[in-house]
């Protein structure tokens, strides 16, 4: 019975640690990107959150180029990119497009000037 109680209070105490150096990497990401040193640094200062988006608009992107893409793909894609925008501090764009302007998501996508 000892050695459960002593390991759930070692697992109690790392998880403590973990939550601390978690928070303290948070932290020290913010201090990184506040003072622009992402590039001198080479430290991969993306958060999940901004992986997940990225990565469901690279999917996108290729259903895209593919042709095979449909309007859930051009709802996904506008949710993402306006979560990936508000990550990275921006506001959301306000400007409601009328339904149907695939031809802005095909800009987007595969990086063509309109």
């Amino acid at each position: 019975m000892d050695f459960e109680h002593d390991a759930g209070a070692e697992l109690k105490s790392q998880l403590e640690k973990i939550n601390k150096l978690e928070s303290e990497n948070a932290r020290l990401k913010e201090v990184i990107k506040d003072n622009g040193l992402e590039d001198e640094l080479e430290l991969d200062c993306t958060s999940v959150e901004e992986s997940i988006c990225l990565n469901g608009i690279n999917h996108i992107a290729t259903l895209v180029e593919s042709g095979d893409f449909s309007k859930d793909d051009v709802s996904n894609f506008n949710i993402l990119y306006n979560v990936l925008r508000s990550i990275k501090g921006k506001a959301p764009s306000g400007n409601k497009k009328p339904k149907g302007e695939v031809k802005d998501l095909l800009a987007l996508v595969t990086g063509a000037k309109k």
